[in-house]
């Protein structure tokens, strides 16, 4: 790590426009806050919280989409990426609260896309701009407008981010991350709650820029090869 609310013609309403991105924020709230609970326990170098922190927050949409998997940025699946892009501006509500409302929704300009897009996977993968399609939304491309019209519902990655290790070797930090499903906590055999396991892991290799990180390759690990 996720539907149409319709505006009314009339004029331009703010309050379904707010709803909706108050459901999105909640719900990355929600991913934040269960990778802060399980840091604790999972870190095992010299890395503080606040750099867990930085990770999960890059990788949120990352491990939401889910892309398949690639060990060279060029050679990644471009409608991913661009799925990847266009969730991660809309987490950011300071730039989304500027946007125009309309029956077709939310129109976001592409120049802040591809501003999200080249800051996480560089200047040297161009974007491709369509239509994106994910786990139960969709947002139109329209190339006369240049926009991206997102309906006002909120999106949840089907998987939060869980870092289990940090490895940084050549200016490249190589994360070691847990996939956790839709249920985030469960029930220990001794009634308490505890953070639930991933359901699957990755391999996912970032490199620190100016603006944050750079995605690199995400690679899958299988259950043999993760050690406790």
């Amino acid at each position: 790590m996720e539907e149409v609310i319709t505006v009314e013609k009339k004029k331009k309403k703010r309050g379904p426009f707010i709803v909706g991105l108050v459901v999105l924020a909640l719900a990355i709230v929600g991913v934040v806050g269960i990778v802060l609970n399980v840091v604790s326990y999972i870190q095992k170098n010299n890395d503080t919280t606040a750099d867990y922190t930085k990770y999960s927050d890059f990788l949120t949409w990352v491990v939401g989409v889910d892309p398949n998997p690639f060990s060279d940025i060029t050679k990644a699946d471009k409608d991913s990426l661009r799925n990847i892009a266009v969730c991660a501006l809309l987490t950011d509500n300071a730039t989304t609260g500027k946007y125009n409302v309309t029956e077709k929704g939310l129109e976001v300009p592409v120049a802040d896309v591809e501003l999200y897009y080249y800051n996480m996977f560089g200047a040297d993968n161009p974007i491709v701009h369509a239509n994106v399609v994910g786990y139960g939304y969709s947002f139109t491309f329209d190339a006369t407008k240049q926009v991206y019209y997102v309906p006002l519902t909120g999106v949840t990655p089907p998987f939060s981010v869980r870092i289990e290790s940090v490895e940084k070797t050549g200016g490249l930090i190589v994360l070691r991350v847990g996939y956790v499903g839709v249920n985030k906590v469960e029930v220990a055999p001794d009634g308490t709650l505890q953070a639930a396991q991933p359901d699957k892991y990755a391999d996912i290799t970032l490199k620190e820029t100016q603006t944050g990180f750079n995605l690199i390759s995400v690679m899958p690990v299988t259950m043999g090869e993760y050690e406790q």
